[in-house]
């Protein structure tokens, strides 16, 4: 066993794909045989499907700077494994004694002769060093995100829905080009799954590879109709005319086996959906996409995490009490939670006000499977507010909302600020909120915390801000504490003379 696959016994992810290009690189010879040209495309193939989820999720790494290297021997290699498969099934496809068969082989090689030059060019230039570089600074972040199932899922179904479309589009027109963009998307697909969710690859990787089988080699079947196209002078009309009926029949038998294999009930596609998170569940994927984008771009996510811990403790607590999730327009608590979770992203972006900077980056994403733009607009002005300028219900960007949802954005934001304000060093060791109702005021059970402190100063305003939004006292108490009811004073019956 070589040492690459010593290295990676499970021969997926983004290390071993990255050590497996320089392996295939180094196999390369000057005459580029078929075998060697084709397992470098397709090492370098799964590099680029992998940068292109990882450059969304983790914008300030290298992802688009190693996707365009590979993107670029990827496709210099193109015109060798284009000849390579065209002439295979020129050989393939010819009658005995067809002297077409051999012009057209001619053709091709000339037509390959004239990229060669750029194709050894490149795979010389290949930077090795910034390749193994690339690969010690970037796997760590590849793990991070693969360990996060729900994350990947979230992930894989995008992918999925998209060769779904292409799929739908494909069948609509039958064009050749339509089949080509299908098949291209179904490979992502199958290399998303092989690398997000590997644990669901060896169950779906026949059909996967039965469906890319069919649709590649259609496509190989219109290229070599193209390259007839453009070469009237070495052939004949009525060879060439025999030529293309041959290839469009061939190309026709695939794509008939590949609409019968994706019809009904028991089509790939939609098993392959039944594997994948059911509707309710992504939602809950979204969000975990949306935690990994903010993992890149904050500081300190682990606080981060911490916070909005806190924060849907007492969002619970206030549900229980009948103060919050009153609001039927939207899910209150998921859009807490994913403003908790990505308040702080604008730190990537110095200069400016990070809460202000949040608010921007979180409107300009896309929205998560299960998620809308609506729902990102609300978690971008909930964490808007979770620090400096208070949320006021006139507030230019409130003003937009009717009153009762005003009212519970507000309501959210005060949340996350209390939330946040237990950031501050003395609160640091609290890690469990609960909220009782005591005769009309708000108790917030903390533990760890001390009652014999005064407040700092960010936990006296966050706590005035939630009484005035709820319209109640509140007070923050260490579990077992006496609740501080108000005393009612009754008026005296008499008055004692002095």
């Amino acid at each position: 066993m070589n040492q690459t696959n010593s290295n990676h016994p499970e021969k997926v992810g983004f290390p071993y794909w990255m050590d497996r290009v320089l392996e295939e690189h180094s196999k390369l010879g000057s005459e580029m045989s078929a075998e060697a040209v084709h397992d470098l495309r397709v090492s370098l193939r799964r590099c680029i499907l992998i940068a292109d989820v990882m450059r969304d999720l983790d914008e300030s790494a290298d992802w688009k700077q190693m996707r365009k290297a590979a993107k670029h021997l990827f496709h210099q290699l193109g015109s060798q494994r284009d000849t390579h498969a065209l002439a295979e099934w020129i050989e393939k496809l010819r009658s005995p004694e067809d002297a077409s068969a051999d012009l057209l082989v001619q053709s091709l090689k000339g037509r390959n002769e004239k990229d060669l030059a750029g194709t050894h060019r490149a795979i010389k230039e290949f930077d090795r060093k910034q390749w193994r570089a690339w690969i010690r600074k970037l796997s760590r972040h590849f793990q991070h995100v693969a360990a996060d199932r729900p994350a990947c899922e979230s992930i894989v179904y995008e992918i999925w829905e998209s060769a779904r479309e292409l799929h739908r589009g494909a069948q609509k027109s039958r064009s050749a080009i339509a089949y080509h963009r299908l098949r291209v998307g179904l490979k992502k697909f199958r290399y998303a799954v092989e690398n997000f969710l590997p644990s669901l690859y060896p169950g779906w990787a026949p059909d996967m590879k039965s469906v890319q089988d069919l649709l590649g080699q259609a496509h190989d079947f219109s290229g070599l109709e193209q390259a007839l196209a453009t070469d009237e002078g070495r052939m004949d009309a009525a060879a060439r005319q025999s030529w293309i009926q041959k290839l469009r029949e061939e190309r026709s038998a695939r794509v008939q086996q590949y609409r019968a294999k994706m019809a009904g009930k028991s089509s790939p596609l939609m098993i392959w959906r039944e594997g994948l998170p059911a509707e309710r569940e992504l939602r809950l994927a979204g969000l975990s996409r949306l935690a990994e984008w903010a993992y890149f771009l904050t500081p300190d996510f682990s606080r981060v995490r911490r916070v909005a811990r806190l924060s849907l403790q007492l969002y619970d607590g206030f549900a229980n009490q009948g103060l919050a999730g009153r609001d039927s327009n939207f899910e209150e608590r998921f859009i807490l939670h994913a403003a908790a979770l990505l308040q702080e992203v604008g730190h990537s972006h110095e200069g400016q006000p990070h809460h202000k900077e949040s608010y921007r980056m979180i409107r300009r994403i896309s929205p998560p499977a299960g998620w809308t733009r609506k729902d990102l607009e609300l978690a971008a002005l909930v964490a808007r507010f979770h620090r400096r300028a208070l949320p006021r219900p006139d507030h230019k960007i409130l003003r937009v909302y009717d009153f009762p949802m005003r009212h519970s954005l507000v309501l959210l934001a005060a949340i996350l600020r209390f939330a946040n304000a237990f950031r501050a060093k003395p609160y640091r060791a609290i890690r469990r909120l609960q909220v009782e109702d005591c005769s009309g005021v708000l108790v917030v059970r903390a533990e760890g915390f001390s009652d014999t402190e005064p407040l700092e100063p960010k936990m006296s305003e966050a706590k005035r801000l939630l009484e005035f939004t709820c319209q109640r006292s509140v007070h923050i108490l260490a579990p077992g504490s006496g609740a501080m009811s108000p005393r009612i004073v009754r008026p005296a019956t008499r008055i004692d003379a002095a």
